[in-house]
């Protein structure tokens, strides 16, 4: 059994992780709980033919959590950081080209690597790799020369427990900022980016209980990014809604379901708004939330995995055809699912592949230059990563 500092147990046995129930906070709301969406349990389809196929596997170091693609060094192909929990690593493997990676290079990255994202933070054109790292409760910004060598660290105080990460221009100054939910504290920390690779020191808001994961995005149409937190230990969905310059002193939280993990967005139904997918890790269940296109979600629907373990989702066009459709992975059972887009924001599961040991998040981007959308997973047990790339039907 692996255990850290949070509460979070990883037992190897059972690939299962608990979060202790007797952790509470006392919390002074400042919106009131908006109408909660109507969950709708959807039923899923048969599964169809498989377009994703295994196509290599990577080893990296241990305990690895948290994935990110992106081009670190210019040759437009997508490359590959993960965090490596264990070891307070993270570890960037160079895309040959093909859809195959070099050997992982390693760097420190702090305490308990969890989070992971891809940005450029100090404006040289080169994409610059953020971390939270739990254990040390820092959040970290390991910055490219430009071919994918990372050189120099700064490390910045995040707060307690910090599991994820998401960056976003908050304030509108074409600047990258970086948020960071505090698990312990109930809050998130808000680094704003004051250029040249410099932060202002972090603003902290407060969250529901136990914030998990954060995600940046405009929900209500009005050009800033929302901060959305899942909380695992109440089953509410928390929205800090941005005035434009940054602040996010109005709040609004709405239950989804019960042990809410991942949080992911994509415009499912094509009305120009950012839907909501997330994940249920108790129940095995995904929820799909459609915006009305003013950060209201009126109804949900869910959607089983067959497992009780989904960690994180990733939207893509799996099939070619435009639409969004979602890959999910599921600790309990080892597996990648596919929920198919009927074009209407509803799903039917299309695809089901054996990963390798404990999937946690994925990665999801074009890795051979066919046009298509790949996917890469990586597991915190057996220590690597799985590379599916998509053939199509042809």
């Amino acid at each position: 059994m692996l255990s850290n500092n949070t509460g979070v147990e990883l037992t190897r046995d059972t690939t299962r992780w608990l979060l202790p129930a007797t952790f509470v906070v006392a919390l002074v709301m400042l919106a009131l709980l908006s109408v909660p969406p109507v969950v709708e349990t959807r039923p899923t389809h048969a599964v169809g033919p498989t377009t994703l196929a295994h196509a290599s596997t990577h080893e990296v170091l241990g305990d690895p959590f948290t994935i990110a693609p992106g081009d670190m060094n210019g040759n437009g192909y997508p490359d590959l950081v993960v965090t490596n929990h264990a070891a307070g690593m993270v570890s960037v493997l160079i895309n040959r080209g093909d859809g195959t990676f070099h050997d992982p290079e390693h760097y420190p990255s702090g305490q308990g690597a969890f989070g992971v994202a891809l940005a450029d933070i100090d404006d040289s054109g080169h994409l610059d790799v953020v971390v939270a790292n739990q254990h040390g409760g820092t959040m970290s910004v390991l910055f490219n020369r430009g071919d994918g060598v990372l050189e120099s660290r700064t490390d910045m105080v995040a707060g307690s427990s910090p599991h994820t990460v998401t960056v976003a221009d908050l304030n509108g100054n074409s600047l990258l900022d970086v948020v960071v939910p505090n698990y312990h504290a109930s809050s998130v920390s808000v680094f704003t980016n004051l250029g040249n690779g410099r932060f202002a020191e972090r603003e902290i808001f407060s969250t529901q209980e136990a914030p998990f994961s954060a995600l940046a995005v405009d929900l209500n149409g009005n050009g800033a990014p929302d901060l959305v937190t899942t909380s695992y230990q109440t089953g509410l969905l928390d929205i800090l809604w941005n005035d434009g310059s940054g602040d996010f002193s109005s709040r609004a939280a709405f239950r989804v379901g019960n042990s809410l993990w991942g949080v992911a967005n994509a415009d499912l139904n094509g009305n120009g708004a950012q839907d909501l997918i997330v994940t249920q890790y108790d129940s095995g269940a995904i929820v799909v939330l459609l915006n009305n296109g003013d950060g209201t979600f009126p109804r949900a629907a869910e959607y089983e995995t067959g497992g009780q373990g989904p960690c994180w989702a990733a939207t893509f066009d799996v099939n070619g055809n435009g639409l969004q459709d979602i890959a999910v992975v599921d600790v309990s059972t080892n597996h990648l699912y596919v929920f198919v887009n009927q074009g209407d924001g509803s799903f039917r599961l299309g695809e089901e592949l054996e990963t390798g040991k404990g999937p946690t998040t994925i990665a999801v981007a074009d890795f051979d230059g066919n046009g298509r959308d790949d996917v890469a997973i990586a597991h915190w047990e057996s220590n690597d990563i799985f590379v599916f790339l998509n053939r199509g039907s042809d």
